[in-house]
């Protein structure tokens, strides 16, 4: 038997998994369910909604979601000491580049390639700086591309890339960069989107344009085929599905109900909006609600990595 860890929960999607060499073996477990029969009015109406109430009152008892914190705990039980170097790819406004320094005390180098997040991150790290000047004197935030990274080789003990990735065309060389970056031993904490089988050709092809994702990314077979091909393991993996989403709408009054509510708006209203907005406002806008729906019901499928090199 190959040294493989499987933990699964069927009842939310999600498997782990751990293995030796540049790829760790894996055996999906898969929720999807079978492709339904045909079923009789008599059987829809007679049977299958004989217990409808006590049905939605299960369904109306949670499932103890976990949230985004998970991310920060696959960090802590990496183990790495204060001081350690991080680098976020994708560091946005530079929110995760400060809890990273926060939290385990690691000098952090954030790499952002747009413009209006890199002003904004430094407007939060300035008044950051007012507030506890000596972590954030272990932090910057510079300009660049997951596929050349500024950052000398074997420099970081740590890669943090948060919902990045469906945005870089070429993974190949995004992910040999987090190798040549990476010290011997290092690891890279990596939250991803993929599409699942229930994301119809056309629905991806309205989806991905307006946000900038590249299909190829969100495939999670050329995602870790990609991760292979540049020499790093993984460690371990999490099917999320809508878990976080679930949390959310548990924890904050509706936040992922909201986008399917403004996905309705949006459809009906999208004169008024284009013209107020502009169209590539309208389209980004419907596309990042949809987004939020999709995760709700199984069309697209947030996964967690775990590499070392």
């Amino acid at each position: 038997m190959d040294a493989v860890r499987l933990l699964s929960r069927p009842q939310l999607g999600i498997v782990e998994w751990n293995g030796y060499g540049p790829v760790a073996r894996l055996r999906v477990v898969s929720d999807m369910p079978a492709p339904p029969r045909m079923r009789t009015v008599e059987e829809v109406f007679g049977s299958a909604f004989a217990e409808e109430e006590a049905f939605q009152a299960a369904l109306d008892q949670s499932l103890a979601p976990r949230g985004s914190g998970l991310l920060f705990d696959l960090v802590a039980g990496l183990g790495l000491p204060p001081g350690s170097a991080a680098v976020d790819v994708g560091a946005g406004e530079g929110y995760y580049c400060i809890e990273l320094a926060r939290r385990f005390g690691f000098t952090v180098h954030g790499v952002e390639p747009v413009r209006r997040h890199l002003d904004n991150a430094a407007r939060a790290l300035a008044a950051f700086a007012a507030a506890e000047p000596e972590i954030a004197a272990r932090i910057r935030i510079d300009q660049g591309i997951a596929g050349q990274l500024p950052d000398p080789d074997a420099s970081a003990d740590l890669i943090w890339c948060r919902d990045v990735l469906e945005h870089v065309p070429d993974l190949e060389a995004a992910f040999g960069e987090f190798r040549r970056v990476l010290r011997p031993g290092g690891h890279a904490v990596i939250y991803q989107m993929t599409a699942t089988d229930w994301l119809t050709p056309a629905e991806a092809a309205r989806l991905w344009p307006p946000v900038g994702v590249y299909a190829s990314s969100v495939d999670p077979q050329h995602f870790e085929a990609a991760i292979a091909a540049a020499g790093l393991t993984i460690d371990q993996g999490i099917q999320l599905h809508g878990e976080w989403r679930e949390r959310a709408e548990e924890d904050r009054d509706g936040l992922s109900s909201r986008p399917l509510l403004w996905a309705s708006r949006l459809l009906r209203n999208r004169a008024a909006y284009e013209e107020r907005f502009g169209t590539g406002a309208y389209e980004a806008m419907l596309t990042d609600s949809l987004w939020c729906v999709y995760q709700m019901i199984g069309k697209l499928n947030p996964r967690l990595y775990v590499l070392s090199r």
